[in-house]
């Protein structure tokens, strides 16, 4: 039983500095965008409104692995430590409120749990438009100037992509919790 408290313990350890690591992470990346931001912004030119995407989409792929990283771990205690450890069931009751949440019909209820982590398709967003005013500026419009406004927005959608997966992340619980059941048994 001690060891299991343990273990625990150090899996509670473990998923909060994914937390903290995923927070740093998030710090760094909207400092960093901001920067490269405010020293396009300074130079007037038009390609470096695109830097920020260096970035955002490898951050963006790096906190979809804390994520993912925090409900494998959770998973992991609630198949094979909070069954056994007397009140100590955070995780599992977590995860038993979130399901409640994503049964339910009621719109907020559902928005509330899911609807998150737009950072960095935000600021990709900021991005792509500062991109496309400046490219715009004294420019006529040709076939060139669409394929210059079309080939960057593919970075904003990939952005998209990658906060649809960060924000789908908690329906990967359950999944979580079914491979371990199934490695258990």
């Amino acid at each position: 039983m001690d060891n299991m408290i343990k273990e625990y313990d150090s899996l509670r350890n473990e998923i909060n500095q994914k937390i903290e690591l995923h927070n740093t992470l998030l710090t760094f990346t909207i400092t960093a965008t901001v920067t490269s931001l405010t020293f396009a912004l300074s130079q007037n030119k038009t390609i470096l409104y695109l830097i920020p995407f260096c970035i955002l989409i490898p951050m963006s792929m790096r906190i979809v692995y804390y994520r993912s990283a925090m409900l494998k771990l959770s998973a992991y205690m609630i198949v094979f430590l909070e069954k056994n450890l007397d009140r100590l069931d955070w995780e599992t009751r977590n995860a038993e409120l979130i399901n409640m949440q994503f049964n339910k019909k009621k719109r907020f209820s559902r928005n509330y749990t899911s609807s998150r982590d737009y950072e960095c398709l935000i600021l990709s967003i900021v991005c792509y438009v500062f991109y496309a005013i400046n490219l715009m500026k004294n420019r006529e419009f040709c076939i060139l100037t669409v394929l210059y406004m079309l080939l960057p927005l593919s970075l904003v959608l990939w952005e998209a992509l990658i906060t649809k997966r960060i924000n789908a992340v908690d329906k990967e619980k359950q999944w979580w919790i079914d491979q371990w059941n199934e490695l258990k048994d």
